[in-house]
Order: C-alpha cells, then sequence, then structure tokens
C-alpha cells in the first residue's frame, strides 16, 4: 500500500466528500470502503509547521489531519465528526499541495492465505422455562411455542414477540433465555413483553421474564446487546451485569459486559441511563454515573468512569460491521474472534500500532486480515481455526 497523488481532475474535494458520506451512510461498495480504511489508518497524531507542509510531506499531512479530527471530538461535535474529515482534507491540501488530492492505492502484492474461515451466522436460541430449546434461524414466521396463556412466535415484522391471551393468573415469575455462541449473532430482535427491543451480538445471552411483575422490569444480560426501552417511570427497567446495574430514563443505549473483556461498557445513544456498581464497592470508588447522549461508562475492575464517544461504533455490529477506532491489536483480534470462532496466538513481539477500519462482518476472516496486513506493521497466519499474529 503506497501514497499517490492523482490531479485534482482525479479526484476532486467534492469526489472525497462523496465518498465519507457514502461510508456514513452505510452506502460505500468494498473498493470505497478499502480506500476509506487506507485514508483513516494513516491519520496519526502528529505536530507540524502548516506554513512547510508540502507534497513531499505526506507523512506530516496525515499526522496533523488526523491530530486536528481529534481536537474536534467535542460532545457537541460527535454526530458530525467523519465528515469533518473532508473539511479538514480540503484545509490541509488547500495549504500544501495545491491541485493535488491525496488518496492510496494498492501497489503491493495481495497476501495470500492458504486457508480461509467464514463469518459467523444470524442464529440463536431461545430456551423456555421447561428446558425446550429453539434454534432460531433466517426465514422463520408464525408461532413457535406457547407457554401458558402466551404465545411465541416470529412476526411480521421479523422480531421474536410474547403475546398474552387473557389475565396472568400465574403468581411465580416466567423466565427465558436468547442465547448466542461464538460466531453466531440473534436473527431477529427480541421484543420483551413491554415493547422494548433487544439485539444481541455473539456470545451473548439475556435472561428475562415472559411477563413483567412487581415494580421493576428487570433483565440480565452476559455478552452485548443494544436496548431500546419503552420507558415507564411507575415500572423502571433494569439490566442486571455482573459487575453493575444500567436503570433506564428513557434510552438507547448498547451493553458490552463479555466475560473475556478487561472492561463494561454501556454507550447511550438516545435519553439518559443510571449506571451503578453492584456488590461490594471499595471506599472511595465511584458508584454512580447518570450518562448522556454521546457518553460510554467504562467500568475497569471497581474503577467506574464516563468518556465522550461515537456511539455508532458501539452499534456498528448491529449494522453489520466492525469498525475499529484507535485500537490496539489485541482488541481487534478479540473481537474478530468472537464472531469467526477463532483461536488466536501470538508469535514474537505484540505489535503495538493502533488500528483505523471499518469492515462488513460479512467478509471471510482472509479478507479482514488482509486489509488489517495492508495498513499496519502487522501479518497474519491462518491454519485451521487459528491465526498467529506476527510483525
Amino acid at each position: 500500500m503506497c501514497l499517490t497523488y492523482y490531479s485534482a481532475g482525479d479526484m476532486d474535494i467534492k469526489s472525497f466528500n462523496n465518498l465519507v458520506d457514502k461510508v456514513n451512510n452505510n452506502t460505500a461498495t468494498d473498493e470505497e470502503l478499502a480506500q476509506y480504511n487506507a485514508c483513516l489508518n494513516r491519520l496519526m497524531p502528529g505536530t507540524t509547521d502548516w506554513t512547510q507542509l508540502s507534497a513531499e510531506s505526506p507523512e506530516i499531512i496525515k499526522a496533523e489531519l488526523w491530530r486536528r479530527i481529534q481536537t474536534a471530538r467535542s460532545p457537541a461535535k460527535i454526530r458530525t465528526i467523519w465528515p469533518r474529515i473532508a473539511v479538514a482534507a480540503s484545509i490541509v491540501l488547500a495549504i500544501s499541495v495545491g491541485s493535488y488530492f491525496m488518496i492510496y492505492k494498492n501497489n503491493e502484492e495481495v497476501p495470500y492465505f492458504a486457508n480461509d474461515i467464514l463469518p459467523g451466522r444470524n442464529q440463536a436460541t431461545l430456551t423456555l422455562a421447561n428446558g425446550q430449546k429453539i434454534i432460531l434461524t433466517m426465514g422463520l414466521s408464525g408461532q413457535l411455542a406457547q407457554q401458558g396463556n402466551t404465545t411465541i412466535g416470529v412476526s411480521s415484522q421479523n422480531a421474536i414477540t410474547y403475546t398474552t391471551s387473557g389475565a396472568d393468573t400465574h403468581s411465580a415469575v416466567t423466565y427465558n433465555t436468547l442465547s448466542t455462541a461464538v460466531g453466531e449473532q440473534s436473527p431477529y430482535p427480541l421484543v420483551l413483553p413491554d415493547g422494548t427491543r433487544v439485539w444481541l451480538d455473539a456470545m451473548s445471552s439475556i435472561t428475562f421474564p415472559v411477563s413483567f411483575k412487581g415494580k421493576d422490569r428487570t433483565v440480565k444480560v452476559s455478552g452485548e446487546a443494544y436496548f431500546e426501552v419503552v420507558h415507564n417511570d411507575a415500572q423502571p427497567f433494569k439490566v442486571i451485569l455482573k459487575n453493575q446495574i444500567v436503570e433506564d430514563i428513557g434510552t438507547h443505549f448498547n451493553i458490552s459486559a463479555y466475560d473475556d473483556g478487561s472492561e463494561t461498557t454501556t454507550t447511550l445513544l438516545e435519553g439518559a441511563v443510571k449506571v451503578s456498581l453492584s456488590g461490594t464497592v471499595p471506599h472511595g470508588s465511584r458508584q454512580e454515573l447518570l450518562l448522556k447522549p454521546g457518553q460510554q461508562s467504562v467500568l475497569k475492575g471497581n474503577s467506574l468512569s464516563a468518556v465522550d464517544v461515537d456511539p455508532q461504533e458501539a452499534i456498528a455490529w448491529k449494522n453489520g460491521y466492525f469498525r475499529f477506532n484507535n485500537e490496539n491489536i489485541r482488541s481487534v483480534m478479540l473481537q474478530l474472534s468472537r464472531w469467526y470462532d477463532i483461536e488466536v496466538q501470538y508469535l514474537g513481539p505484540v505489535p503495538d500500532e493502533k488500528f483505523y477500519a471499518t469492515s462488513s462482518r460479512e467478509k471471510n476472516i482472509s479478507e479482514v486480515l488482509t486489509m488489517l496486513q495492508k495498513t499496519k506493521g502487522v501479518r497474519f497466519k491462518i491454519e485451521g481455526r487459528r491465526v498467529t499474529v506476527m510483525q
């Protein structure tokens, strides 16, 4: 992968703006995504005297561009940050390269992998209160099961629904569990009895009551899930995680609470949520946060903090994409391992580069690794379901 300069006639600023818009709208082709990824992977922090920029200083241009983009990431600008790439690029180019425009072109041999691994699949398992398991795949419709006077089915809107006829006369609360294995993603959103919708990523589960009774609506989650909650002041909605509780205050939010991860995150897209620690909390530790849209709570050990983020990154999985933003190779490979069901090993020193990339989750793993291999100082080897990472 090398840096090539084309005249403005080949690609002007308008064309670049269109490329950014396509990526933001999820309408970019694979070729356009590759071009976009190549650009982002070279936007690294740096400083320079802008008056000294020239067409012979591509790395300086890229470093300064990314520094300015990062500086612009304030909460008020989160939703429009990626289109700012085009604005910043136009400033850089106007000052530094005049009538030239900078894009990336692949001049390297495509890496070869002896074998490949297919992407994950749209499948989940619904476990009923009596232990019966229903495998959910694409193309289902109509009734799936009956639990008392509650009918479970797949609606015409392609969602798992629970419909209760008549009064619920059961005094005991009945629980069901929707789960996904490694390399699976739920093919349908789950519509809870109150109308709340939930999407599940790979290696995830949600345990929920067939009907909500009592003073609150409580579900238990592991792994990753996206919620669109129907708010009810009289019956708060709570999500129980391994070390914390998330309480809805009229909300769309994403939760990532994997057992194999080093942190638990809650990312708010709309409304508000209260995040609090559960269990024994060390003296002096922050016990509760109230998040605003565009904020993410991060729990590491007993340390709870909030950071400003682009919330669309947190739900890229729901929209069929991997989106890596300033992530190290271990974080990247952990996400890939959950979707492609692979074992990851590292040969020699672990590369410390940061990755900025977007890739479809429908691609074979070789295509994703090829993209990463071309843009950073890292190499991969696939043997069966094992991927070796090397410098």
